[in-house]
């Protein structure tokens, strides 16, 4: 069966879903192509926060990434609830990047140093912070205070694709499997049983998306990011401050009183060197392990660490244990922009830890190369071009079939 569409997304996650909302509001027919159903990936687990303080950004241009993407959050969810109706829980207050340790004070304290020339930030004792929220304990050292957000990001990709149906997108449930192309002009995306005659094509399926390397002959150097969260209940008033650490997770307050305690997979990037040009080998293909189960160790761990920041969740209610993959790219920053090589293919994946709080500014930025070539986002995105993968050389042949 045959279909067709001005640009086929690869992914119904939050990346996907906003590159597919940019796409249709400039007057494209968008198909989003997805294999299981909208947000079931890392974008139903993950916490959903605009921080920006620690060493999820690098200096430069992946930082200056991170801020628009927090700037341009309270529109475009306004957009989104407007248009379709669905809320997806945006909600903006003051946070602490909070030290217990040593370690934690200098990571925070070194990063302030310079993020502080781009966003409004000061160090406050824990005197100050327990002013605020209580409920802290009174044995941390104190943190970085700053305006952030945080968005069910389960909501936002429901959000996003619905606004691309009601433009007359429309959502396919199927496995993309290969793409058409006559020479190095893509001409449509393959699944079991048809196929989606389309003019560009963008790859945006999260950790998965290193299955198109094959498809282009071409290095996509992302791999699966384990990461773990509860969801509880503590009575008394909802939280005062969005409260993240280096090495504690966080403890973010939704806006419909849930907490999201804890993380795995976010503290210290699972044990890798974040400081290394590289945190993995560009040239290792995998085969990586996508696990996608929550574990009684990951439970344990997470309350452990939390209940040192805030000892009052010892007695809270556990409402949902998750577990998932994030797409982490070799050197920590998202893959942007056109494929070398090929007419038409795009790349919009690898954003480790903070695929949602860039989700928005992607789907610009994206939708922007796709019509344009190039974006007015105030971003240096030639940074994060695939392009910098180029030498990395993943097979000797392509098994994309062309006609």
């Amino acid at each position: 069966m045959s279909q067709t569409a001005d640009v086929v997304v690869i992914g119904a996650g939050v990346i996907g879903g906003c590159v597919a909302y940019y796409l249709s509001q400039a007057g494209l027919r968008v198909c989003v192509m997805e294999r299981d159903g909208v947000g079931s990936g890392a974008s139903a687990h993950g916490h959903g926060v605009t921080s920006l303080v620690g060493k999820d950004f690098k200096p430069g241009a992946h930082f200056l990434l991170g801020v628009e993407g927090l700037r341009v959050y309270p529109e475009f969810t306004a957009r989104l609830v407007e248009e379709t109706g669905i809320d997806p829980l945006f909600h903006q207050m003051l946070g602490v990047s909070l030290a217990l340790t040593d370690e934690e004070e200098g990571i925070y304290r070194e990063a302030m140093s310079w993020q502080q020339q781009h966003v409004e930030m000061r160090w406050a004792g824990i005197d100050e912070v327990r002013q605020i929220e209580q409920r802290i304990t009174p044995q941390a050292r104190g943190g970085v205070l700053y305006y952030h957000s945080q968005v069910d990001g389960y909501r936002l990709s429901l959000a996003a694709v619905r606004a691309v149906e009601q433009r007359g997108g429309s959502l396919l449930l199927r496995e993309a499997t290969g793409l058409q192309a006559q020479g190095d002009r893509v001409t449509g995306v393959k699944y079991p049983g048809g196929v989606v005659e389309c003019g560009a094509v963008v790859v945006a399926a999260g950790a998965w998306s290193a299955i198109a390397r094959g498809w282009l002959n071409f290095p996509i150097p992302v791999r699966p990011l384990h990461g773990q969260v509860l969801h509880v209940r503590l009575r008394g008033e909802p939280l005062r401050l969005f409260v993240l650490t280096a090495r504690h997770g966080p403890i973010l307050q939704r806006r419909d009183g849930i907490l999201m305690v804890g993380s795995i997979g976010g503290v210290s990037m699972s044990g890798l060197d974040v400081d290394k040009v590289h945190v993995f080998d560009p040239r290792d293909q995998g085969p990586w392990e996508f696990d996608l189960n929550p574990s009684a160790w990951g439970k344990s761990f997470m309350l452990e660490k939390a209940v040192h920041v805030m000892p009052e969740l010892e007695n809270a209610e556990l409402v949902a244990h998750l577990a998932g993959v994030r797409p982490l790219c070799a050197d920590r920053m998202p893959l942007l922009g056109a494929v070398p090589g090929w007419r038409g293919v795009f790349l919009a994946t690898g954003h480790g830890t903070k695929g949602i709080h860039l989700a928005p500014v992607t789907g610009r930025i994206m939708a922007d190369l796709v019509l344009r070539g190039k974006t007015e986002a105030p971003v240096p995105v030639e940074a994060f071009s695939p392009a910098r993968f180029a030498s990395f050389r993943p097979c000797s042949k392509s098994p994309v079939n062309s006609q």
